[in-house]
């Protein structure tokens, strides 16, 4: 693989996801075996699990302000995405 293609995969995956396509962007590009952790709570594993839960996360979205990437950095198969979010949502409070 090209160094250029992680690079357009994490642009297309950031480009979904502040566009409003989260869902559709987790589908594409996230692994089976997929870890996602909230802060202080206990880690989620397997895309079937963190899927629910970002499903449930976002339908509870009510007001988005800002949602932008304010940079990323690749390292081999891996990608640091930085977000800058400004959003209420309906059990979290105001998100930034």
């Amino acid at each position: 693989m090209s160094a250029e293609a992680p690079k357009a995969a994490v642009e297309d995956l950031i480009a979904k996801v502040v566009g409003g396509k989260a869902l559709e962007a987790f589908d594409r590009y996230y692994a089976d075996d997929v870890t996602m952790q909230e802060n202080e709570q206990p880690p989620r594993v397997g895309k079937a699990a963190c899927r629910t839960f970002e499903e449930e996360f976002l339908s509870k979205i009510k007001v988005v302000r800002t949602y932008v990437c304010d940079g990323y950095v690749i390292s081999g198969n891996k990608a640091f995405i930085v977000y800058r979010i400004d959003a209420d949502h309906a059990e979290w409070g105001t998100l930034t």
